[in-house]
């Protein structure tokens, strides 16, 4: 019979001083009621972590379709720590929420990945307007993920 040894494993606890970074995001405004107020959530704890409001620069694009593309555009155009990408894809009589939601995941994913800049998913995928509403506030979650993981990447650029 094998034993697993016992592992006490130290995770250091997350960064979340977000002094002197610069976050982008970028907001949907299809389903408006629910991204405007993510916004106004997400931008309200970047300001409570630290990171001052002049390096904060939100944009929009129609819907969640187009998040990954002018994302695209602000790392090209200019220095970021972390992007966020906030949007609401709802069912609808169609699969077109699936498809949409899929394709804005894939997009920031891959946009992430070969960037090298933490992209946070801030997209909620809903069933109906209450499920939406009932997670308005993983906008704060998402503004302390993009500043933990630019502080994650910065100490591992920073040790190698």
């Amino acid at each position: 019979m094998m034993t697993t040894p016992n592992l006490s494993i130290h995770l250091p606890e997350p960064d979340l001083d977000g002094r002197d970074l610069h976050i982008g995001i970028v907001v949907a405004r299809y389903n408006w009621a629910i991204t405007g107020a993510m916004l106004e959530q997400a931008t309200a704890e970047l300001i409570r972590l630290g990171v001052a409001p002049e390096h904060i620069q939100a944009r929009s694009v129609p819907g969640a379709f187009e998040l990954a593309t002018l994302a695209h555009g602000m790392l090209a155009s200019a220095h970021y720590d972390a992007l966020l990408c906030i949007g609401c894809v709802m069912k609808g009589a169609t699969r077109h929420d699936v498809v949409v939601s899929d394709a804005a995941a894939q997009g920031i994913q891959r946009l992430a990945l070969e960037s090298g800049i933490p992209i946070i998913f801030g997209v909620i995928c809903a069933e109906s307007q209450q499920q939406a509403e009932e997670r308005i506030e993983r906008a704060t979650e998402c503004a302390r993920a993009a500043v933990e993981m630019a502080r994650s990447l910065q100490q591992l650029h920073t040790h190698n």
